[in-house]
């Protein structure tokens, strides 16, 4: 019995470790798989401690699954120690539209205002910001102006809607140094795939700043949380995991395949609505360095709800370029994702 079940725990182990090498746009079945991992080396920590003073074939069973599984160790949690120097301040927020929902009871638009004020004032020459917002004729979200007269002079934005008020939503880049040239990712047929990029001249020196905000989770956090709700509501949040493993995917895919053909040096930043362990990660870990990872502390956590123990938010940068400093910001608890700060060089 205890051998059936070492070898269908080594199966999945295989399976969920193997899961973030492969689309789940070609089997969605291993995005659920990718979610299990932590709790697979977590019962490997488990079983190896257990076996300890026995030291049977068991325990070097583990120790080798452990092992075998340290990259997503790794990207669990980071010790790491900062410098003050660097070039360049980076800063990735998701301002959920600078709280302007009726339902989130922002009575007198306080928490926006703080919020606004927050982005506007950081030192960071270079201002990526998901679920952006910008309403011109508003003296609370005018954000573009305040950011302009603020000295951000040049921007880069996607929007994907502007509503009656012509108040904009989408995705924006904003920069101290001139931007030489800017785009979006998009598909063969030309559906826009949630990144676009922005080419800043710093000195003598391109740099690609890429901002995504890939396909959003879309599930009820109460659902997952409350047991008596997820009895319930299990399958349409299934169903919900399912189509954003897939939509994420071919957003990636699509990500990867333009950062392969960048000549110039490059930082990443978006809310990836991705774990660390999943294929949407690993993708990006393949080809660039994770800030957290090189110069981060603690695990990271990203989002500011029930779910808090979720990190989707965050920074990468290529082989040509040094991290000094990463900041994960838990005090500015305005929106539902704490802003994200990193100085780089090359």
């Amino acid at each position: 019995m205890k051998k059936m079940l070492r070898i269908a725990l080594f199966i999945i182990t295989i399976l969920c470790y193997g899961s973030v090498f492969i689309s789940p746009a070609q089997l969605w079945i291993l995005g659920f798989f990718s979610l299990a991992i932590p709790l697979i080396l977590f019962i490997h920590i488990i079983l190896l401690v257990l076996h300890i003073p026995r030291f049977r074939k068991s325990f070097f069973y583990h120790l080798a699954a452990i092992v075998l599984g340290f990259a997503f160790i790794k990207v669990t949690y980071s010790i790491s120690a900062n410098d003050d120097s660097g070039v360049l301040k980076i800063l990735s927020y998701n301002v959920r539209v600078f709280n302007n929902y009726a339902h989130l009871r922002n009575e007198g638009f306080i928490s926006s205002k703080k919020m606004i004020r927050w982005a506007v004032e950081n030192d960071a020459a270079v201002k990526c910001f998901q679920e952006y917002y910008n309403h011109e004729k508003s003296d609370i979200f005018n954000v573009r102006e305040q950011l302009t007269a603020a000295g951000w002079r040049y921007n880069h934005s996607h929007i994907v809607l502007r509503d009656r008020d012509k108040a904009e939503f989408g995705t924006a880049i904003y920069s101290k140094y001139p931007i030489i040239r800017k785009g979006e990712i998009q598909s063969e047929s030309g559906e826009f795939l949630n990144s676009i990029f922005a080419d800043i001249l710093v000195g003598d020196d391109t740099i690609r700043i890429y901002n995504a905000h890939l396909e959003s989770m879309s599930i009820n956090e109460d659902n997952i949380i409350n047991t008596d709700k997820l009895a319930d509501s299990y399958k349409e949040t299934g169903y919900r995991l399912r189509g954003g493993f897939i939509s994420r995917a071919r957003q990636v895919d699509a990500l990867t395949a333009h950062i392969r053909q960048c000549p110039h040096k490059i930082i990443f930043c978006g809310d990836l609505n991705e774990v660390p362990y999943s294929y949407v990660y690993f993708s990006l870990r393949r080809l660039m360095n994770n800030a957290f990872e090189k110069a981060g502390n603690g695990f990271g956590f990203t989002y500011n709800g029930k779910l808090f123990f979720l990190r989707i938010d965050n920074q990468f940068f290529g082989d040509e370029v040094n991290i000094h400093s990463f900041t994960t910001h838990r005090k500015v608890d305005y929106s539902d994702h704490f802003p994200l700060t990193a100085v780089y060089s090359w």
